[in-house]
């Protein structure tokens, strides 16, 4: 028999106890904080599509942090259709924060995105899911 701390500050943990948190907070609230903390916080992206990362465990910064994965879609307030098509980019945070856009994706949603991210270890290797007709595949891009 194993005895597990209940107390025990989890990864898994700590996260639902900040989104617990950040949920009763108001958004000037979590504003003031990371200026008063000298967390710097602006806008990287502008409309009028509309731009996101998905999911938090995700790299969503380079090893340099320079660039900064994204994806955008030109909708919202909707659930995505098989049709919809996702293009998939990086922020230029050192070039007046440029959009390039990489690849598109056929298979995602709003809360996972496509699974894009940065391969750990790697210097700028991408993976992210696709949908090819009926088959789900995983695309790396160097």
């Amino acid at each position: 028999m194993k005895l597990i701390n209940r107390n025990m500050n989890t990864r898994r943990n700590f996260i639902k106890q900040l989104a617990a948190g950040a949920a009763v907070l108001p958004m000037p609230a979590l504003l003031i904080f990371a200026k008063e903390n000298n967390f710097p916080v602006r806008a990287i992206t502008q409309g009028p599509k509309f731009h996101w990362f998905g999911y938090y465990d995700k790299l969503q910064f380079d090893p340099t942090n320079r660039y900064v994965l994204g994806m955008q879609v030109g909708f919202e307030m909707r659930s995505p259709t098989k049709d919809n098509v996702i293009k998939l980019g990086y922020v230029d945070i050192q070039d007046n924060d440029k959009w390039v856009e990489i690849s598109e994706s056929r298979s995602w949603g709003w809360q996972q995105g496509c699974m894009l991210q940065w391969i750990p270890g790697s210097d700028l290797k991408m993976i992210w899911n696709d949908r090819r007709g009926d088959d789900f595949i995983s695309i790396i891009k160097d």
